[in-house]
């Protein structure tokens, strides 16, 4: 279940899916915090402060904070060092503690992992090309390589996104994104009319895989723009709320 809590002043999106696990913090921004400008000039200041304030409150220096260009791609990659940057990825995984994995949304659906047993972390960005691209059962398949994760080990958490109720796609979009899952499940809940349920969509793909805890937001960006960035809603002209998760020291 999603709510929103306090976060030292600012408004954040929390599940109770791994609110309780001491080990970890994980949580979506709102309007409120933004660690992308999204072409925005006069939003640049704003991330940049938004930055520094993440990272004092989560105590870690600046350059532990990763943030990836993100290119709606199915990219994942490995974090090993906080000297990395990542071009042309849409997802990252690591098991190293204090470094903070940030990715950035404004409609596509944030997908947070955490595997408790082997204290591995993930995030993928998942709008309609990445979900065609399963870029969730992808970041999973890596987090078993890497990591020897096992799926009913692994928590999901979907951030807010845009929902069926504003997410209208094109016939051959439609088509693509029903391709990703099995027929049987191309039911009126997910698919009516020009209209898609994407997180629907991502949730039966893990599911499918094994994923047994998953918490999907309700919250649509584009009908709660006033919580939320929208690109659809906005045209375009919108900063990025954020998906942050990250592995505290053992002490």
């Amino acid at each position: 279940m999603f709510k929103f809590n306090d976060f030292h002043g600012k408004t954040i999106l929390t599940s109770s899916l791994i609110e309780d696990k001491k080990e970890v913090t994980a949580f979506f921004t709102t309007r409120d915090l933004s660690l992308k400008d999204g072409g925005q000039e006069d939003m640049t200041n704003f991330v940049e402060e938004s930055k520094k304030f993440i990272c004092e409150k989560l105590n870690i220096p600046l350059k532990n904070l990763i943030i990836p260009v993100q290119t709606h791609s199915d990219n994942i990659e490995i974090i090993t060092s906080t000297e990395e940057t990542f071009d042309n990825t849409d997802a990252l995984i690591t098991n190293i503690p204090n470094i903070a994995i940030g990715l950035n949304f404004a409609d596509c659906v944030p997908i947070i992992f955490y595997d408790e047993n082997k204290k591995v972390i993930a995030c993928a960005h998942a709008g309609w090309r990445g979900t065609v691209q399963q870029i969730g059962i992808k970041t999973v398949q890596k987090m078993i390589e890497k990591y020897d994760s096992k799926p009913e080990n692994i928590m999901a958490r979907m951030g807010a996104s845009i929902g069926k109720c504003c997410f209208e796609v094109k016939e051959d979009v439609m088509e693509k994104i029903k391709n990703s899952i099995p027929q049987k499940f191309h039911t009126e809940e997910v698919f009516s009319d020009n209209k898609v349920d994407l997180k629907l969509v991502n949730k039966i793909q893990l599911s499918n895989f094994g994923i047994k805890k998953i918490d999907v937001c309700e919250n649509c960006t584009s009908c709660s723009n006033d919580l939320f960035y929208s690109y659809r809603k906005e045209n375009g002209k919108c900063a990025r709320h954020s998906a942050i998760i990250m592995l505290k020291e053992n002490k």
